[in-house]
């Protein structure tokens, strides 16, 4: 019996031996396989695994205005994001929940890190981290795997709302912005979503704003723990811009506007920049960051558009405003002399057509000339000249003022003023040109538009007799006065005294103004916002203020020696001379009191 149980436990120790001998075959074999022959290639693999490198995003450079004064620059901010790398479990996104529970929830925080895992983007979850809520974060961090805190910087602009829509606006970066950029996505890191410039000089200019990011080297064990740092790239910060928006007189002319929907848009004659560029109403440009979807729609859908940029895109009738333009054409193509009379009855009969055009003064002004059509603003005159136009010279007369093309190299948005000729009438009519649309187009209606910033080089170019070159924020473009609407000296010299005496003379349109000492020559106008034929109509209709006629106003000064041309556009603010005009003066007087 002994000798039975003796052989089973001999039998079974020779059976482990076997096992043993075997297993430790087997992994000696396997260990010099992996050490020896497969060692080099798996020490490779395992260099592969573990060398990383994050992003060093740089510094955005600031814009200053022309005086110097920052309108926009970063300033470092803390955010926590989902680290990709050690993805939250369910356990630390409860702990992250129930620390930061004033802020977030845990459904939230989970929708995120759900999205982040699927996009293989990492998604900031909590933005401005103060320093309690930092001090939270470091304590609990062995319970919070899979979340960590970036450094970043928060674009900080000036609060005044006259700053918005030159400045512009961050945003995510889109493949269509890549796109545009000449950039790819793929060159930055996925821990962070990059913003970038979406309007105005920030998307102009963004090439030079953000800098050139670099990379820091590190080491990461086999959990992932960062280890060692092995080496940076270093990165370059963004170039600093200076603007030449002028600080107080940006902001004096969107006080002016007293909340009206309008435009002001004033140009530097000395060097043909821009000082003033308000659109109202407007927003600060701080009020997007962090703004919810629905309150961007909320915006979007604000009848009064205050992300609309209306001193570069808005388009609008001129009006009488464009009469000293279309007065210089005239005289240059012999269709009228400054001796010229009419009599001015208050209406146009244009016996081709049979028709007959009310003008805006009852009993019309009498005998009139050149400038007095210009001083009283007497539309009957236009349109007889408008009538003796021959298309293809007045269609080169707007080409000529930058009718159709682009108006400002750094102006983002902005608009062309349309050139109305045959192929422009043919695409949304179906028809050419005739001579019955010049009649509305010489007293600036039908279907002339312009923007203030058109109007106002319009302006410009009046006073510095035809010669100008493109409006700039930033850079001086290189033509160098190359654009020149030909207007003779002895020309010239009456028409400046023509739009000094709307301003000075007791008839001029512009003599409400009372512009003093100012030294201001310019041109008001009424833009009609619907068609009528009537005084008796226009009181029916203007029960209803949005359908009132635009003011407008147009100028120089000062007029011996003009420095600065200006464009106001009040909508339905009804009087050029009495609305636009007062705030013209004010915001000029501001600018030459700098000189």
């Amino acid at each position: 019996m002994k000798d039975n149980r003796f052989a089973i436990y001999l039998g079974r120790t020779k059976l482990l031996l076997s096992i043993f001998i075997i297993i430790l075959v087997i992994s000696t074999g396997r260990f010099f396989y992996l050490q020896v022959i497969k060692g080099t290639e798996l020490r490779d693999l395992r260099e592969q695994n573990i060398n990383d490198f994050e992003y060093i995003y740089p510094k955005r450079g600031r814009i200053l205005s022309r005086e110097g004064i920052v309108l926009a620059e970063d300033r470092k901010v803390y955010s926590i994001a989902i680290d990709l790398e050690q993805k939250p479990s369910e356990k630390s996104i409860q702990a992250f929940s129930n620390i930061f529970s004033d802020r977030t929830s845990f459904e939230e925080i989970k929708l995120k890190v759900e999205d982040s895992l699927k996009f293989r983007r990492s998604e900031v979850v909590l933005t401005k981290i103060g320093q309690e809520e930092l001090a939270k974060f470091l304590v609990r961090g062995e319970d919070l795997t899979g979340f960590s805190i970036i450094e970043d910087y928060e674009r900080q602009y000036d609060p005044h709302p006259s700053f918005f829509h030159v400045l512009g606006h961050m945003g995510y970066l889109t493949e269509s912005d890549a796109a545009h950029f000449s950039t790819r996505i793929n060159d930055y890191d996925s821990k962070l979503w990059r913003k970038v410039g979406k309007s105005g000089i920030e998307r102009v200019y963004e090439n030079e704003l953000q800098g050139k990011h670099g990379k820091k080297f590190f080491q990461r064990n086999a959990r992932g723990d960062r280890r060692v740092i092995t080496g940076e790239e270093p990165f370059s910060e963004g170039n600093e811009i200076i603007i030449s928006i002028d600080y107080e007189a940006q902001k004096l002319a969107y006080e002016l506007m007293q909340g009206n929907k309008g435009s002001i848009v004033v140009i530097d004659l000395k060097d043909f920049s821009i000082p003033v560029a308000v659109s109202t109403p407007s927003i600060s440009a701080n009020d997007l960051r962090g703004i919810s979807s629905s309150q961007y729609q909320e915006l979007l859908n604000d009848s009064s558009r205050p992300l609309f940029n209306r001193a570069f895109m808005g388009l609008y009738p001129p009006g009488s405003s464009i009469k000293p333009l279309f007065a210089t054409f005239a005289i240059s193509n012999s269709y009228t002399t400054w001796d010229e009379t009419i009599f001015d009855d208050g209406f146009f009969r244009f016996e081709e057509e049979q028709r007959v055009f009310n003008a805006w003064k009852e009993g019309g002004h009498g005998y009139t000339d050149l400038n007095k059509a210009l001083v009283e603003s007497s539309n009957p005159f236009f349109m007889n000249l408008s009538v003796k136009y021959e298309k293809s010279k007045f269609v080169e007369l707007l080409k000529s003022s930058s009718f159709g093309s682009k108006l400002c190299e750094d102006c983002y948005p902005h608009q062309y003023s349309p050139l109305i000729d045959d192929a422009w009438k043919r695409k949304n009519f179906g028809k050419d040109l005739f001579k019955g649309d010049f009649i509305n187009l010489g007293i600036g209606q039908g279907y002339m538009l312009t923007t203030p910033l058109h109007l106002s080089l319009i302006a410009g170019m009046l006073a510095s007799k035809g010669q100008y070159k493109l409006p700039y924020l930033v850079r001086n473009n290189e033509l160098d006065f190359s654009i020149d609407v030909e207007i003779q000296e002895a020309d010239w010299v009456k028409l400046n005294q023509a739009l000094i005496d709307v301003v000075y003379s007791s008839n001029g349109t512009g003599y409400k103004i009372e512009a003093g000492n100012l030294n201001l020559a310019g041109k008001s106008g009424t833009a009609q916002v619907v068609d009528i034929n009537s005084r008796e109509e226009y009181d029916e209709v203007r029960k209803n203020i949005n359908l009132r006629d635009h003011a407008i106003f147009i100028g120089y000064a000062p007029f011996d020696d003009p420095r600065y041309s200006i464009a106001v556009i009040v909508e339905n603010g009804e009087s050029g001379g009495r609305v636009a005009g007062p705030i013209a003066r004010d915001v000029l007087r501001e600018l030459l009191n700098d000189i």
